[in-house]
């Protein structure tokens, strides 16, 4: 027998890897060109900036989310569906509406449930410089003669994005009470979602927004679907679609509007599809 011939064996599981990864690609597409299907964005439209959002959609659906560093370990996930339910849930019923941002009920009862770290919750339109890509930020800052934890909230956005915004800086907030503020520490919420699976900060943040928006009853009733395996792609598209069917009518987003453009329709539902996935292992990993 020839070495050629005993050594296709070995040249196949060389291959094997290479094809695997082909196939969830192509698995990935075909995922994609649904969504954007039923969002309504042609496909002549993708322009630039939408076909980067699109390369972090591509990152979130395919990524297995049990299995990310940065998930936090379950007593600290116990604690914050705890501070969710009991702390947020009921001082902000009406998650995402814009009156509860300047609620001084709302923060009498964070200063004093985290103190002495006071917050400050400012919330204004900002269109100038960074524009809408600023959906919000959390830093430590001078306030009059006082050092305060400081909240900013683009409110040009759709009020439901507002509210998921609201939620993740407040997650900061909370992150830095539980587990300790780094120093000179400033949050940005903008950029790739890709990026938050590697922060631990960022994706404790992230939970606090998944946990206010999804009971565990309504992740059991959707589908507690965490990743997309080759032929999964209709368990994750219907799983998906059941996602923002039910957040488009509690907070009347419909990323079918042509008002809003191509770009943030794509990536809101790149947000709705991080916020569930997270959602769907939070559940998975620490039962909450």
């Amino acid at each position: 027998m020839s070495a050629a011939l005993t050594s296709l064996p070995a040249m196949a599981r060389r291959n094997m890897p290479r094809e695997q990864d082909a196939l969830a690609a192509r698995e990935v597409d075909r995922l994609v060109s649904r969504l954007l299907c039923e969002i309504k964005v042609p496909f002549g439209s993708l322009g630039t900036k939408v076909l980067t959002q699109l390369a972090d959609l591509k990152k979130i659906l395919s990524t297995d989310y049990t299995n990310v560093p940065a998930l936090p370990e379950k007593p600290l996930l116990k604690e914050l569906a705890r501070v969710v339910e009991k702390d947020i849930k009921q001082h902000i019923p009406s998650y995402g509406s814009l009156s509860d941002l300047d609620n001084l009920q709302l923060r009498s009862h964070l200063n004093k449930l985290f103190g002495p770290r006071e917050l400050e919750l400012r919330a204004e339109p900002y269109r100038t410089g960074a524009g809408l890509s600023l959906r919000g930020f959390y830093c430590r800052a001078d306030v009059g003669e006082k050092s305060k934890f400081v909240i900013f909230v683009n409110t040009a956005h759709h009020p439901g994005a507002v509210g998921a915004t609201l939620g993740h800086e407040l997650g900061h907030f909370i992150y830095g009470s539980l587990v300790g503020e780094t120093a000179a520490h400033t949050a940005f919420m903008e950029g790739a979602f890709e990026n938050h699976l590697v922060e631990p900060d960022e994706l404790f943040a992230d939970s606090l927004v998944a946990l206010a928006a999804y009971s565990p009853d309504l992740i059991k009733k959707i589908g507690d679907v965490t990743h997309l395996k080759r032929g999964s792609s209709d368990d994750l598209f219907n799983s998906i679609k059941g996602a923002y069917d039910m957040m488009g009518r509690g907070h009347g987003l419909d990323l079918t509007k042509t008002k809003t453009s191509a770009t943030w329709r794509v990536r809101y539902l790149t947000s709705m599809a991080h916020f569930f996935k997270l959602r769907c292992a939070l559940y998975k990993s620490a039962g909450v």
